[in-house]
């Protein structure tokens, strides 16, 4: 991936960060902030050379002290949120995971108050969605779709086509919850309109078989590239990814022998490492061998983001 810049490129995630609440036991519960676009964009910071990206996520957080909190919490992880509103009387989103004895996990989401829902909404300044455009990459999520009305979904749409139009790029992972659709159909049409602006597509094939029915990897990329998306890589879980070329597949292993405690976040690592050694002009499959060893080593730690590092120095 090539940046149209010589700063360090800027990169918008946009999605909802929640509390997450991780039982330790069957009445015991561990505090955490995190979301699937976060996520990402932690680990995208993470695995950067410091100074060498800037990070910002776009999301709206109420002002009640558990998001006052999480900002605080994005901030350790070295992700800006200059482009996060405060939502006055707006509260956080909050989800449960259990994990079973393989580390599979399940979640319970109570997200319908969620300031999240706000995003491309009405009161969101026109300021944000021209500071958003500017960005050299913007990343979403299925699960970013799923928060928002009909009516913000096409303004965020307007957002990346004048991102694209602008010279950057845009990069989507179809993360699919069915519990914030009414059908996969309906998710299947808010994907496909954003796959329509889509540069690099990071999606899981258990996720592309529920929603667009993908028999396989080719059928997954065959859909992909009919849209226009020109790089792609189909995440298989314990099987590793396969790297789509212009006309071969070629399969990447997952790391051999890891140890699995808690798969959660585990394709929300492998995205923020490729994603962190594409800008940094890393080819393509390095960068998923690259994911790959992160994600190895999140499913070996509880939760969904791994202890913090020292805090990077972030470009200004």
């Amino acid at each position: 991936m090539t940046t149209r810049v010589t700063r360090a490129p800027r990169v918008a995630l946009i999605g909802e960060c929640m509390i997450e609440l991780r039982h330790l036991s069957a009445d015991r519960l561990a505090l955490g902030y995190a979301g699937d676009v976060f996520n990402t964009a932690a680990y995208l910071a993470r695995s950067a050379a410091p100074g060498t990206v800037d990070v910002q996520f776009v999301s709206v957080t109420g002002d009640d002290p558990y998001s006052l909190a999480m900002r605080e919490h994005w901030h350790a992880y070295g992700v800006r949120d200059t482009y996060a509103r405060v939502l006055p009387g707006g509260k956080a989103g909050l989800y449960l995971i259990r994990t079973d004895e393989r580390g599979e996990r399940t979640f319970q989401h109570y997200r319908r108050g969620s300031a999240a829902r706000d995003l491309f909404g009405p009161d969101q300044p026109a300021g944000i969605d021209d500071a958003i455009a500017g960005h050299d990459l913007v990343y979403l999520s299925g699960i970013t779709l799923s928060i928002l009305t009909e009516a913000a979904r096409a303004r965020l749409v307007d957002v990346l086509a004048e991102t694209r139009r602008r010279g950057g790029r845009v990069a989507y992972d179809g993360n699919y919850r069915p519990s914030g659709w009414s059908s996969p159909r309906e998710a299947a049409g808010a994907a496909n309109a954003v796959l329509a602006h889509t540069d690099i597509a990071l999606p899981s094939l258990d996720d592309d078989r529920l929603v667009h029915g993908d028999g396989d990897v080719g059928a997954c990329v065959a859909r992909l590239r009919a849209a226009g998306v020109g790089e792609i890589v189909v995440k298989l879980g314990e099987r590793g990814c396969v790297i789509a070329g212009e006309r071969s597949l070629e399969a990447v292993p997952a790391v051999a022998g890891a140890a699995v405690v808690d798969t959660t976040s585990a394709g929300d690592a492998f995205n923020g490492a490729y994603l962190a050694a594409r800008l940094a002009g890393v080819a393509a499959r390095p960068a998923a061998e690259a994911g790959a060893l992160l994600a190895a080593e999140v499913i070996g730690h509880p939760g969904a983001l791994l202890p913090l590092q020292p805090v990077q120095d972030q470009p200004v």
